[in-house]
């Protein structure tokens, strides 16, 4: 039968540090909460490269040099990552002309430089010397160019090829940096502006003169 008057026993929590923990116990506390901190490191590193990967190893090549990227036309989210997680400060556009891109990137306060050129062409000495200009006004600065066509294709490539034997590169050099499926990607007259870009400004003839008949006669290094 219940007790009848008297109180119900309350139980109170202990208060206060208690018994020590045996060694063992605290050893396999301590390295439970090591593990997952080296956990969450390493989860955090993967996520990173994995980001960095996304944009540098995207088909054809997204990282061509330093302070340069290439790829296709952007939507207006990509731009604005490309300007928070990797500094891009200016869009150069080689494809089809867009207003809604343009207004995008003023917005963000990136510069912006639309090159009209045909499907299959290659950009003229006329173009690249304030595209070599544009270029300098950023990288020199430390900020990155996002530069594109309408696919990350062989517009964007060649132009960039063109850039970068500018720089000084030799056209050795500026093969390693593209892949071979992109290098097939060429059109016939884009790989002819090349070879003659290259020709013009490797190979001068007697007395500095340069083979006449080149439409990129007149270029001269422009490093950015």
């Amino acid at each position: 039968m219940p007790d009848v008057g008297r109180p119900p026993v309350r139980v109170s929590p202990a208060i206060g540090a208690g018994a020590p923990l045996p060694r063992w116990t605290l050893i396999r506390r301590y390295t439970l909460a090591l593990a997952l901190i080296v956990a969450l490191g390493l989860g955090k590193i993967v996520i990173a490269n994995k980001a960095i990967s996304d944009v540098s190893l995207s088909s054809p090549d997204r990282v061509m040099t330093s302070g340069l990227l290439i790829g296709a036309t952007p939507a207006d989210a990509d731009l604005e990552d490309f300007a928070a997680d990797f500094g891009v400060d200016a869009v150069v556009n080689v494809g089809s002309p867009s207003v809604a891109e343009q207004v995008t990137a003023a917005s963000l306060h990136q510069g912006y430089l639309y090159l009209a050129m045909p499907v299959g062409a290659a950009p003229t000495w006329t173009q690249l010397r304030p595209l070599a200009g544009f270029m300098r006004r950023y990288t020199e600065r430390g900020h990155w160019v996002y530069l594109h066509d309408d696919t990350g294709g062989p517009q964007a490539l060649t132009t960039v090829a063109m850039l970068l034997l500018l720089r000084g590169q030799t056209w050795a050099a500026v093969v390693n940096r593209i892949t071979p499926a992109g290098l097939s990607s060429l059109d016939t007259r884009q790989r002819l502006a090349l070879e003659q870009l290259s020709s013009a400004l490797h190979h001068a003839g007697p007395q500095g003169r340069k083979p006449s008949g080149n439409p990129y006669a007149a270029a001269r290094l422009e490093p950015w």
